[in-house]
């Protein structure tokens, strides 16, 4: 397997079962991983549908970057990202005994790997996938901030504005009339400031939701194994 193709079917950990035991999501015909910089997850446009849902699935897209990342930063050697391939490879739900089977056949690929390097690995990638959502979350954080300030200002402007053409109305009664008309357009240009924001402030919500989403499968989906592996293995 070439090394930007490892773990490459490690996405399928990703999306677990839910309750109902229908799949929430498999994708057996994902693109290969790149390894070109990936594009800015907050900062970038949701496609939207006539129904106003995102396409694709915001959550599906966070995952595709962290199964990307995790393939980028793949350890060398059969680490965990190559064992819970080879689980995989074996059996959808893996039990006591498909464990230590590919335990066994990666000892003999590896002769140095024990459970706890497997579950060290597994730190390795929870903390990289930790690490990003954080660091995603406070990009998109950030980016609200500087919203909301780009907002009073211009709302604070609007306001001023229209505050200081109320007094020249009354001031200048021969220009009443013109400035009556530059009261109305500014006021409704402080009414509808919120509405002009608004799509913004909602687009950036449903991106830090669906990160956390994410995240939250890919945690789960790691602990499931190494849960496996402190149970199977150790």
């Amino acid at each position: 397997m070439a090394e930007k193709d490892k773990g490459f079917k490690f996405k399928n950990l990703f999306f677990r079962e839910t309750k109902s035991g229908k799949n929430e999501k498999q994708n057996q015909n994902t693109e290969p991983v790149s390894n070109k910089t990936q594009d800015d997850y907050i900062a970038s446009r949701i496609p939207q549908t006539s129904g106003g849902v995102p396409e694709p699935s915001l959550v599906e897209d966070f995952v595709q970057r962290l199964q990307n990342l995790i393939n980028q930063n793949n350890q060398a050697g059969f680490d965990f990202l190559e064992f819970t391939e080879s689980l995989f490879e074996e059996k959808q739900n893996p039990d006591q005994e498909v464990y230590k089977t590919v335990f066994r056949i990666a000892q003999k690929i590896d002769k140095s790997l024990t459970p706890s390097r497997l579950l060290e690995s597994a730190l390795f990638y929870k903390d990289l996938v930790q690490r990003t959502a954080d660091a995603e979350n406070a990009k998109g954080e950030a980016k609200k901030q500087d919203l909301k300030a780009q907002k009073d200002t211009e709302k604070n402007n609007l306001d001023n504005n229209l505050k200081n053409t109320r007094t020249k109305i009354q001031q200048l009664a021969k220009q009443i009339q013109e400035l009556q008309n530059q009261e109305v357009a500014l006021n409704n240009q402080l009414l509808a400031i919120d509405q002009k924001y608004d799509s913004q402030f909602t687009d950036i919500d449903r991106k830090i939701s669906a990160i956390r989403n994410a995240k939250e499968q890919v945690i789960v989906s790691i602990v499931d194994i190494e849960a496996g592996i402190k149970s199977n293995l150790s």
